[in-house]
C-alpha cells in the first residue's frame, strides 16, 4: 500500500505568497473591524516565511473575527489593497 501525503493549508491556497510581494511595506484593512495597519514585509517574512501565502496570513490575522466563518461563508473583510484585493475574499 502507498500512503500519499495530505495536502497541508498552506499547499491548499493558491494565490501570492511574500516572496512574490516585494513591496517594504503591505497595508492590511478591514473596514468592519476598523483595522488599517502598515506591515513590514521583512517582519511578516520573519514570522511566516517567504512561501506563505496571503490568504493564509489574512486568516491569521483574523483569527477571532466573528464575519470570518458564517452560515453564508467567509463575510470578513479583511484584505490587502496593494494585492489588488477589494473588501475580502468575495469583493463585499
Amino acid at each position: 500500500m502507498v500512503f500519499e501525503h495530505a495536502p497541508t493549508a498552506a499547499e491548499n491556497d493558491l494565490g501570492p505568497t511574500l516572496k512574490d510581494h516585494r513591496e517594504p511595506i503591505i497595508e492590511f484593512i478591514c473596514r468592519p473591524c476598523h483595522r488599517d495597519c502598515a506591515l513590514e514585509r521583512n517582519l511578516l517574512v520573519k514570522a511566516f516565511g517567504a512561501s506563505m501565502t496571503f490568504a493564509v496570513i489574512r486568516r491569521r490575522m483574523a483569527m477571532g473575527c466573528e464575519r470570518m466563518q458564517t452560515p453564508e461563508g467567509d463575510k470578513c473583510g479583511a484584505h490587502f489593497p496593494s494585492l489588488g484585493d477589494t473588501d475580502g475574499p468575495d469583493g463585499n
